[in-house]
């Protein structure tokens, strides 16, 4: 965001959670543009079983939109595998 600001453009947000370590690294090496940091890596691969990379995953998406929202001038949450639950507990307590 830092980087184009001076653009002034609105910015919008798009926000997917991981879901396992396996899809972090998937989006770090194989999708142009996306850089997963180390820090999330190593949060996701603590992670051991589907649910707790769903959860995980979830809880990172949350700390991010709470970083962004206030400095973009729109976010879009994504439901990943449709699990439309993992939108609702990023909004909690928004």
């Amino acid at each position: 965001m830092r980087r184009i600001e001076h653009v002034k453009l609105p910015l919008l947000c798009g926000i997917w959670p991981l879901i396992s370590y396996r899809n972090a690294e998937f989006m770090n090496n194989e999708v142009p543009g996306a850089r997963v940091p180390p820090d999330i890596l190593d949060r996701m691969r603590k992670t051991s079983t589907k649910e707790e990379g769903f959860a995980e995953g979830v809880l990172i998406a949350r700390e991010t939109y709470e970083r962004v929202r206030g400095e973009v001038a729109g976010v879009q949450l994504a439901a990943p595998l449709g699990r439309i639950e993992g939108v609702f507990s990023m909004l909690e307590g928004s």
